[in-house]
Order: structure tokens, then sequence, then C-alpha cells
């Protein structure tokens, strides 16, 4: 049985662990609240650069040793950054647990950013910006989060654009982590696996030694595009498609329903859309949607790729799905399936010791306490049919939707597709 602890330091920071029997490994991550969503325009794309930064140069070690310290020791240390948060996290045997805390803590507190870093890094950052943008299937998506939140913080791309990374300045960057990074209460540092709550906390009292001023943080709220149709021209073999809706918030009463909704439409290869829309029509090769939730909102979205010419036949059928789901309540059979697919997704994804230092870290920052494995299986138990037709009619609007494609499909063709479908 996983065993859940946490304790809030007296500079803020909170150490939650989970506890996991007869496992040899530890997963471990230090979450910054900080993300794209909390950068000026200007400054876009600097806390996804820190975190680069980060792995640079410390006072006693260099790049190389760095990556070394841990891939030496059979583990490893990442990190990534999102519109909310930033991790670092490293992946261990349970031995070496002290070395990952440490090492984590030399490259947050003992960076240098020096002028030569900050040059060459800004060089890959920029490469990195562009392997996106030559990646359709991926830019896609920065393009729909763009028009969905007309240019405001959420829809900025994690990663900024190349002229903003060549202007940052060493000032800037330190002012960025003053500001953000070195505050107590903006950080979590989440464990799981082979460990011990107490020597989990006394290493975080060690090597996170900042204040305790809760970061001052005024960002503008989430404001959705209406009714909003885009075709980006681009020449390639395929479009890559988005459309989507705002949608709710991790700690909403209807994230259950929702998360079951999406199952249903996109639960894997027996999902209503890829069997409609690939199986039986041939449209396309892939088809998924999926749900993002942030804080105070979220983004439900479908996104495929097909030939310019099933563009149209393939959005239409998607239509037809959406409002199928919002007229009628799954059958009995649907939703028992439904809610065996979701259980089944919880516990293997649980095997996983980052997914569960993953699950407690996003769950300490979302809703401040932890669901257990248990608790998780029965708020799935307790969906209904009504409540996932419900939360559908409240999200699938179409005064709401946002579409984009990336690739040969015209504006005019969007014009063609059959809208009044969803209405």
């Amino acid at each position: 049985m996983a065993r859940f602890a946490k304790t809030i330091l007296p500079n803020g920071v909170r150490v939650v662990t989970e506890q996991v029997p007869a496992i040899r490994s530890v997963a471990v991550g230090v979450w910054v609240e900080v993300g794209s969503r909390h950068e000026l325009p200007a400054q876009n794309g600097i806390s996804h650069f820190i975190e680069h930064m980060h792995f640079k140069r410390t006072r006693q070690r260099t790049a190389l040793h760095i990556a070394q310290a841990l891939e030496s020791l059979g583990g490893s240390l990442n990190a990534f950054t999102t519109r909310e948060h930033t991790c670092y996290y490293a992946r261990v045997l349970n031995q070496h647990l002290p070395a990952a805390m440490e090492l984590i803590g030399d490259i947050l507190n003992h960076s240098l950013y020096t002028p030569a870093d900050l040059r060459k890094e800004k060089s890959v950052v920029a490469e990195e910006i562009k392997d996106v943008a030559d990646t359709p299937a991926e830019y896609v998506h920065d393009l729909f989060d763009s028009r969905m939140w007309k240019g405001g913080p959420l829809g900025q791309p994690i990663m900024g654009t190349a002229k903003n990374i060549r202007a940052l300045t060493r000032s800037e960057v330190l002012a960025f982590l003053r500001d953000h990074y070195y505050q107590g209460p903006n950080i979590v540092v989440a464990a799981t696996g082979d460990v011990s709550h107490k020597a989990v906390t006394e290493m975080a009292r060690r090597y996170f030694r900042w204040g305790d001023t809760r970061p001052n943080r005024q960002f503008m709220p989430p404001v959705a595009n209406g009714f909003s149709l885009k075709a980006y021209p681009r020449k390639t073999k395929q479009s890559q498609v988005c459309l989507g809706f705002p949608s709710i918030g991790f700690g909403d009463a209807d994230r259950y329903p929702l998360l079951a909704a999406n199952t249903y439409l996109s639960g894997g290869m027996s999902s209503r859309l890829f069997q409609t829309v690939r199986e039986k029509n041939g449209y396309c090769y892939s088809i998924v949607s999926f749900q993002e939730f942030f804080r105070d909102t979220g983004v439900f979205c479908v996104h495929y790729g097909a030939d310019a010419k099933y563009v149209v036949k393939a959005t239409a059928l998607i239509l037809k799905e959406l409002r199928r789901l919002k007229e009628r309540r799954l059958s009995a059979t649907e939703l028992h399936e439904v809610k065996q697919q979701l259980k089944g997704n919880l516990v293997l994804s649980l095997e996983s010791m980052y997914n569960r230092m993953d699950r407690i870290a996003r769950l300490e920052m979302m809703l401040g306490r932890q669901i257990s494995l248990d608790e998780g299986l029965k708020l799935i138990d307790r969906i209904t049919a009504a409540q996932i037709r419900a939360t559908v009619n409240r999200i699938f609007d179409i005064d709401r939707l946002t579409m984009c494609t990336l690739g040969p499909t015209r504006q005019a063709d969007l014009e063609k597709i059959p809208w009044s479908t969803l209405k």
C-alpha cells in the first residue's frame, strides 16, 4: 500500500512524497510554479530558456559534469517547461536519491549564467524553435493556442520566439529568477518510490533555503476567442488540423465526466473518432482528442493530419460525433467500457514512479491534497451518463470553437464545413 506524506517547510516549500514498498527506484522532481503563462509578451520564452541554462554550468560543475553526475550511476536528470510549471526531475536507484537531490539543488542554486553560456544557449534554443516550426504536427498546436486565446498569455508559445530569446539579457534572467524561482511558496518537491519522507524533507530543507515571500503574480484571466477559422498555408503533403474549445480547470467538478467523454471519443483504436474517421472512411492515419487542464481553465482539442481533399469530410464526421455525444447518453455498456478503460489507464500509469511523482506534484499544486488510487477509482465509478452529456453540452459550443489548419487547405475550404451540425 502506497503512503502519502506532506510537510510545509518554514519558508513555504511543500514536500510531498509517496512511499511505494518493494520498489528499488525513486523519481524526484522540484517543481517551480512558473511557465509561459506568467511571462510578459516581450520576455515570452524566458522560463524555458532558464530551464536550459540550469544545465550549463555551476560553481563546481561544467555541463559535462552535470550530465555525468547521475548517468554514471545509471540514473537520469531532465526538465521541462509548461504554461504554468517548470519541473527539474531525476530518476535513480533508491540509494542514489541524495546524489539526485544535491545535483538539483546545485543547478538551481549555483548556476552561473555566464555571458558565453547565454550566447551559446540562445543559439541552441533558436534551433529548437526552428525544429518545431519545421514539424507541422507540432507547430499547428502553437497556432491553435494563439488563435484560441487571442494572443493572450495562454496562447504564447512555451519556447517563445527566436527574436525574444536573442534579446534576453543576463540581468533579465537574474531578475526573473529572483521574482519567480527563489520563493519557497512557489516550490513543490515531490518524490515517489522507495523513499523516506523524513529524509526527503531534510534534504529539501538543506538545498532549498529560499525566502518565504509569496510571488506577487497578476496575470490576465483567460479570454477565449469566439467562433474562429484560420487556414495557415504551407506547401506540405498533408494538412494538420486542430479544432477545439476552451474547457474547464483542473479543480472543476466536471473533470472526470470530461475525461470519460474524451476516452469515448479517442481512447485508442476502438474509439469513435478512430473508427469513424480512419477505419470506416480512410481519411487520416492518426486522429486524437485530448483535454489539457490549467488552474482556472482548459482546452479540449481534436487533432488529425489528412490530405487537403479530405479535411472538409473528416471535420464533418468529427462534428457529427461531437453532436452525437451532446444529444444522447452513453448506453450502460458504453459507460461501463469507458469506466473500465479509465480505471485501467490509471492503474497501469502508476506502474511508473515518474508518473506517480508527476501526479502527486500536480495534485498538490492544483488541489492542495492527494487523491489515492482507491479514491480515484471511486471517482471514476461515480461518473454517470447524464454527467457526461451535461459536461459536453457545457463545452462543445459552436460559438466558442476554434479551428486551425497548417498545410495546403485553403480558407475557403473551411467555409464549406457544415458547422451548423453542432448547433
